[in-house]
């Protein structure tokens, strides 16, 4: 498997998992954070991480001359201008050197170097699209949206199972590319087995110290723009009394956030660091409201089905996100919460704090959970993975 995760992701570890599992023999080669090769494993999962900072061989003279730091810049910069990226420049020889039967690439900037390692190897090529990555919101993306789609519909052809995350990207994917949709396999959480969404979790409280009565809606993962939380911020002063905000997990977009949360009524946002994943879905039933806010900036967001509808669904925690077409697909379809257009302080306040006013703690809605949640889980979904991979060896 080859990927440019520092830290390899949940998708990827459970599919890995998955296969070793089955019998296969895994090996997951990433990105290094730092200026050096090093090898380990990741929950169990043999791990080659490749350095990209001062190692282009292309500019060995400029890291010489101008430093580390400048000259990984410059590398970088200039990777995305012409399309030939560092790592796939250094992660082709030591793909080559497994001697795979099967090349497993996560997204398109890691599909050119698993299909030359394909192809040299004469083994098997997997590409999982985790995204619909030519329509990200990523400037250097944009930049060379062209070149992007280009290079998928060229290695397309060379693969042999095609994946992706949702039934809205599969379709698009196909229509673009006139190829058959992609086996979709959803970004689903296996519960933890001692875990019982139906008692009562009061992790978030316990850790904020706040009253029991307290109202709690979460917001988990990654801080970034295009996700709609200055809103959500925005909007903590006009939820019902007792409700609070609370964002747990990372981003360098959280610096932003509170500096907005400072602006505003004190007391009614929290910050909190993220949890491990056999940790996260007791915190998210810890929640009232569990939300979804994403913004429609790019095609991606638009079809977006983020790891936290999952989380939600598993927690039995009533969700409440913008009008987006899977989130209302599944929201909607079994009833789960609410699906409105965010795009206002007041507009989000809205739809919160209607689900928080539900009666007897919104309970019709936490009962619909439990009748779907098998649907959404990873042991579902890896099924479909290992008929896939079983396919490729007949």
């Amino acid at each position: 498997m080859i990927t440019q995760d520092v830290e390899v992701t949940r998708r990827i570890l459970q599919e890995a998992r998955t296969l070793s599992g089955a019998g296969y023999d895994v090996r997951i080669l990433a990105r290094a954070a730092g200026a050096e090769d090093h090898s380990g494993y990741a929950e169990g999962i043999p791990v080659d991480w490749i350095a990209v900072k001062g190692r282009d061989p292309r500019f060995g003279w400029l890291y010489r001359l101008a430093g580390l730091s400048r000259g990984s810049q410059a590398a970088a910069l200039w990777s995305v201008l012409t399309g030939k990226h560092t790592f796939t420049m250094r992660a082709v020889p030591p793909a080559i050197a497994a001697h795979a039967d099967i090349y497993h690439a996560h997204d398109l900037n890691n599909l050119e170097a698993a299909c030359r390692a394909s192809m040299v190897c004469g083994a098997k090529l997997v590409y999982d699209a985790h995204e619909l990555f030519p329509d990200m919101a990523n400037r250097w993306v944009r930049l060379k949206r062209k070149s992007w789609l280009r290079l998928e519909a060229t290695l397309l052809p060379y693969t042999d199972v095609t994946i992706t995350v949702n039934e809205l990207i599969a379709a698009e994917m196909a229509r673009r590319h006139n190829v058959p949709p992609p086996l979709v396999l959803l970004n689903c959480p296996n519960p933890p087995p001692d875990f019982d969404p139906t008692i009562k979790h009061d992790l978030i409280r316990q850790r904020l110290s706040l009253p029991s009565e307290s109202k709690i809606v979460l917001y988990q993962g990654w801080m970034s723009e295009g996700r709609g939380l200055e809103n959500l911020v925005r909007a903590a002063p006009l939820l019902v009394v007792g409700a609070v905000v609370v964002f747990m997990g990372y981003g360098d977009y959280e610096k932003d956030l509170k500096r907005i949360a400072a602006q505003e009524l004190p007391g009614r946002v929290h910050f909190l660091p993220a949890v491990s994943q056999p940790e996260l879905l007791a915190y998210c039933a810890s929640a009232d409201v569990g939300i979804i806010p994403y913004q429609a900036v790019d095609l991606n967001n638009y079809y977006t089905s983020p790891n936290k509808l999952f989380d939600f669904i598993q927690a039995a925690v009533p969700i409440v996100a913008n009008d987006l077409p899977y989130l209302r697909q599944v929201i909607t379809g079994h009833d789960l919460g609410t699906v409105s257009k965010l795009d206002t302080p007041e507009t989000y306040a809205r739809a919160i704090n209607h689900i928080l006013t539900l009666p007897d703690n919104a309970a019709h809605i936490r009962a619909n959970f439990l009748k779907i949640a098998h649907n959404y889980t990873w042991q579902a979904q890896a099924k479909k993975l290992i008929q896939a991979y079983k396919a490729l060896s007949k």
